[in-house]
Formats: structure tokens, C-alpha cells, sequence
């Protein structure tokens, strides 16, 4: 299913980690922007396309969470995949970050394989939740070109 190019957003306040994560995900042949705050993120997005973003929590400035509540109530923005990538491992950061719209959730320090499986999974998802968007479109306007058809052939009996 993945036709096209992926671009992943990584937000981080830490050069080493921003590196680490775009060489991971670039050698699995994803495209990787990257960020290093959170007002940085939300110019990029207003920007480009980007299919899921990677939010570190803790940083100067727009932290993760506030980023992540700015992006969840624009429109257009709202429905790409936020997963957080940070140190803070609490129980209640977990579920604030749910609670906001994050779809998951990875602690550091994290392993290659968790993350690389993590994303893998959440573009999948991403990707057939844009193929089903599509395909009710094309239902609904194949519905509504349908009516049209009927009101005109109708139109045409009663003449």
C-alpha cells in the first residue's frame, strides 16, 4: 500500500537525537524532516505534507504536549499521526499524551527495532485510513452522479 513517499516530522530539542531517528528512518526509506521546537514543527506543517510526526515532550519554549494540542485543533492537521518519542515515561505523561491525540507512545532510550516497528505500524494505519477517506468520496460522489442521472431521466419521462 505504500505508493508513495512517506514524510515524517521528527521534533526534538536534541541535535544527537533529530540525527539518530533520521538516519534510522531514512535507511527503512522513509523521507525525515526534521524540527527543533515546536513552533519550528507547526511552521513545516502550514507548509509541506507530512504523513506522521515523532514529538519529543520536553522542550523549550512550545513543549510536546502544547505542540501536540495546537496541531490536534487545526483542520487539515488534525488527523496525522502524532506518536511521542521522549523521556518522560510516567504513567500520567502516557495518558496525557493519549488524551491529547497522540496515538502512541515510546520511552527513551529506545531500540531501532521498537521504533522502526512502532512507525511502520502508524504509516500503515495512516495510509489505509487515507485509501478508505478516498474510497467513500469516490462512493459519494458516484452516489450523487447517480441521483443527478435518475432526476434527469425522470425529468425526461414526465415531458
Amino acid at each position: 500500500m505504500k505508493d508513495k513517499e512517506i514524510d515524517i516530522l521528527v521534533v526534538d530539542d536534541s541535535d544527537h537525537n533529530l540525527e539518530l531517528v533520521k538516519k534510522i528512518l531514512s535507511l527503512e526509506g522513509y523521507k525525515v524532516t526534521l524540527s527543533e521546537n515546536g513552533r519550528n514543527a507547526l511552521e513545516v506543517l502550514n507548509s509541506k505534507t507530512i504523513d506522521l510526526i515523532l514529538l519529543d515532550v520536553m522542550m523549550p519554549g512550545l513543549d510536546g504536549f502544547e505542540t501536540c494540542k495546537v496541531i490536534k485543533m487545526q483542520t487539515g492537521l488534525d488527523d496525522i499521526p502524532i506518536i511521542f518519542l521522549t523521556a518522560r515515561s510516567e504513567i500520567n505523561d502516557i495518558v496525557t499524551g493519549f488524551k491529547l491525540g497522540g496515538v502512541d507512545y515510546i520511552s527513551k532510550p529506545f531500540s531501532k527495532e521498537e521504533l522502526v516497528a512502532r512507525v511502520s505500524n502508524h504509516v500503515q494505519l495512516k495510509l489505509m485510513r487515507d485509501y478508505l477517506k478516498k474510497e467513500m468520496e469516490n462512493a459519494r460522489e458516484s452516489r450523487n452522479e447517480f441521483m443527478r442521472m435518475m432526476l434527469t431521466f425522470g425529468k425526461s419521462l414526465s415531458e
